[in-house]
């Protein structure tokens, strides 16, 4: 997709107060960010301009003063600004992985796939009292695994190995929590997202120990606990209490389509699906889950949290129901507060598209950069770029009626018009995106464009700009009288 002027600017400033020990780094910092931002899928030398252009870019990106850490701490001493002035925010906390295949394994690590790649831990704030607004990323780490994951069958470290190593690839989860919530001091109103993976008992117990609020998804349904109600209810399990438990409110939605994936085992949590209309029950009680046989006298004997289930009571014959359930420390007492919880969870696919803005968007993976330094440098320069592509979308939903030029250049638009007879005069921001949707094969019906669908509109759209101004400019030579107007 194609960043406004004024979001190129911010990406720019965005680096200013990185820490590399020399003002000319940091101006190249911001002069790399600005001309990734204007060009961001386009391959490198494209989006640079000049053969100058690109040796400064890789200078600076091989600079050994420069680091993954001080410009992720840029950014995300503006995403703690933006955060504060937001006052509600989000941090949905996930783990992706980028993958370089024509990188040395023992340069950049193993996937568990077996490619050579890394993984990536970020955080990334969302402003609550918009629709999916990021704001920033406030915590990234990267995990680079010496050797290839361990095959089924080979013993792993148990429960009780790991509790205490704070080093740990599953103490991820922990270190974003708490780096997030000390940039976020400030902020009023702060809510961890996050899924499966984040069932964790001695998680759950730091995040309650510090006084952090979250939504965590339940992974493991058969773990023991009992209603919280203060009369000692039997021991059952988690998944049975939900079952159990009456429903609040329903609400109907459209589900999307789900395709199948081709790797092993990827579809058992996620089986694939047809898009269908469906109706969802909600329902909500207080649970107490007792301390794993594992962990430490140090950690509480039990944990009491709100439990929320989201079940699809009636699926079509043939079909898995969709099912959530869900951890959280907000309060579950009126239907409107369950459904709020839902909403929050709901909004942690934003992060999901936001990896796809990475390395679909921004191109990440296809840099062509083969040392581990020039690339996280890389990763950190482009995290900014991402979320303003993210934010393009955020900003169409927030404030539909803006003017489509705070999401497109006015050639866009008239191109736009050429294929969208019913687009007006004036387009909204909303009416834009929906048209650069539709060139990507969205309808209407179903709801609300993804990221995937906009970024094929965006691509598909592009090449006709190219075309419309390449013949804009035959004509305008052809005939100097011509002005745009008569065009």
């Amino acid at each position: 997709m194609k960043l406004t002027e004024s979001a190129i600017e911010r990406v720019g400033r965005e680096f200013g107060s990185a820490e590399l020990r020399d003002p000319r780094l940091v101006r190249r910092a911001g002069m790399v960010a600005s001309m990734l931002a204007r060009k961001p899928s386009v391959p490198l030398p494209e989006a640079l301009g000049s053969d100058a252009a690109l040796e400064g870019a890789y200078r600076f990106v091989n600079n050994r003063r420069v680091t993954f850490d001080a410009l992720l701490q840029a950014h995300a001493e503006e995403t703690a600004k933006r955060a504060e002035q937001a006052g509600a925010v989000l941090v949905l906390h996930d783990t992706t992985d980028a993958t370089f295949i024509d990188v040395d394994h023992a340069e950049i690590g193993y996937l568990p796939t077996g490619k050579p790649g890394f993984l990536f831990h970020p955080a990334l704030v969302l402003d609550s009292t918009q629709w999916r607004c990021p704001l920033g990323v406030i915590y990234g780490e990267t995990i680079h695994r010496a050797q290839r994951s361990k095959r089924p069958g080979q013993s792993k470290r148990s429960g009780r190995d790991t509790v205490a190593d704070t080093d740990s690839e599953g103490a991820r989860w922990w270190r974003g929590i708490e780096a997030a919530s000390n940039r976020l001091s400030n902020c009023a109103d702060v809510i961890h997202i996050a899924d499966r993976e984040s069932d964790s008992y001695e998680l759950m117990h730091r995040c309650l120990e510090l006084g952090q609020r979250f939504v965590f998804r339940v992974r493991v349904a058969e773990r023991r606990g009992r209603l919280a109600d203060g009369n000692a209810s039997p021991w059952s399990t988690v998944g049975a209490i939900a079952d159990s438990s009456e429903g609040i409110l329903e609400r109907q939605v459209v589900l999307s389509r789900r395709a199948a994936k081709g790797a092993p085992g990827m579809n058992r949590g996620n089986p694939a699906r047809a898009e269908r209309l469906t109706t969802l029950r909600f329902s909500a009680a207080r649970v107490e889950l007792p301390r794993p046989q594992y962990l430490p006298k140090s950690f509480a004997k039990t944990l009491t949290l709100n439990l929320v289930h989201v079940i699809e009571p009636n699926p079509p014959d043939g079909e898995s129901p969709v099912q959530w359930l869900l951890y959280t420390t907000e309060p579950i007492d009126t239907a409107e507060q369950v459904a709020k919880i839902v909403d929050y969870y709901r909004a942690r696919w934003t992060i999901e598209e936001f990896n796809a803005a990475l390395k679909t968007g921004c191109a990440y993976e296809g840099r062509g950069f083969e040392t581990r330094h020039a690339l996280l440098n890389l990763l950190a320069l482009t995290l900014p770029v991402a979320c303003e592509l993210l934010a393009l979308r955020s900003r169409a939903r927030n404030t539909p009626e803006a003017p489509a030029s705070n999401v497109l250049r006015q050639s866009q638009v008239d191109v736009l018009r050429a294929f969208e007879r019913k687009l007006s005069a004036s387009p909204t921001a909303r009416e834009a995106l929906l048209a650069v949707a539709a060139l990507g094969g969205h309808l209407k019906r179903n709801g609300e464009p993804g990221w995937i669908v906009l970024m094929r509109g965006m691509r598909t759209l592009l090449d006709y700009e190219i075309a419309w101004l390449a013949g804009r400019q035959s004509v305008l030579n052809d005939d100097p009288a011509v002005v745009g107007d008569d065009l």
